[in-house]
């Protein structure tokens, strides 16, 4: 059986997206071994992750998230956006406000479409979890880990979690070139005494006001990868947080892959909502063997 595909790509972040909104093309009990091995990069299309997109009973359209491990996501803040011009440019919903289902609730996209063609897309990322107990991070479960002290394999780093859907450790680095992210992020990523579900791990560098440089190690990918659209908003939450970031401002971020921006809503000092902003591309559409 031949599957049709289109591979799309938000800041370098790149995604195989498959259509099952009339009918389920991939068993859920095979997706995870097909998912993995249509994500490599030398035997397959090569991703970031693959996107299945289906009926939903509760909202306009639903999104399911696999990374390239075979394994699901809740949310994926690029993927999501990659998701939401192919809806609307491949005609399964004319709208430019979309409600979409995933597994970490209700996600608004609104698009800004010039001659037909998405140009820009705006999603609603929802709330930040910053008590442990959320994220999930060992210990008070009730209690938030902002700027913590922390030893693993014997180097120190401070770190701040915040919960976007999925974990993010993040540190605030003056040079982001020197590091070892895959090392480092690895160690990080694995250390479950601390993040019992794993995590994923930004480096963060502030440039000027509001603007900041990141490079990211993905839980799932297990690797660096060009961007990632959640821990970007993760990390601005941090930023907030740590009191390097105004909130009242759009804040702009540099990844490997390109730049994004979030915006926040708040009411009584309090982040009610975080949005991520940002171009998508669709890089070309194919079919595989299956």
């Amino acid at each position: 059986m031949k599957i049709p595909f289109t591979k799309m790509q938000g800041t370098g972040n790149d995604f195989v997206l498959i259509d099952e909104s009339k009918k389920i093309l991939i068993s859920e009990e095979d997706k995870p071994e097909f998912v993995s091995r249509i994500s490599d990069r030398h035997f397959g299309i090569g991703s970031d992750g693959v996107i299945f997109v289906q009926r939903s009973r509760k909202y306009d359209i639903r999104f399911s998230f696999y990374n390239p491990d075979g394994t699901k996501a809740e949310m994926c803040g690029n993927g999501i956006r990659c998701f939401a011009k192919y809806i609307y440019e491949n005609g399964i919903l004319r709208k430019e406000r979309i409600e979409i289902e995933t597994l970490a609730g209700l996600i608004v996209a609104e698009l800004l479409v010039e001659s037909g063609r998405v140009r820009e897309v705006k999603v609603d990322m929802g709330v930040p979890r910053l008590e442990r107990g959320d994220i999930p991070v060992s210990g008070d479960p009730k209690k938030r880990f902002i700027d913590q002290l922390v030893e693993i394999d014997g180097d120190l780093y401070r770190i701040t979690a915040i919960g976007m859907g999925n974990p993010h450790a993040i540190i605030f680095s003056e040079n982001l070139e020197d590091i070892n992210v895959r090392e480092i992020g690895k160690n990080i990523r694995g250390h479950t005494d601390l993040f019992p579900n794993g995590t994923n791990v930004h480096f963060v560098q502030r440039i000027e006001n509001n603007e900041f440089k990141i490079r990211s190690y993905e839980r799932g990918v297990e690797n660096e990868t060009l961007a990632c659209g959640t821990g970007i908003c993760a990390s601005a939450v941090a930023a907030v947080l740590n009191k390097i970031a105004d909130k009242d401002k759009p804040i702009k971020f540099h990844a490997r892959g390109g730049n994004l921006r979030v915006e926040f809503k708040t009411m009584n000092e309090k982040i009610e909502k975080i949005f991520l902003i940002g171009p998508v591309e669709t890089v070309f559409s194919g079919e595989i063997e299956y």
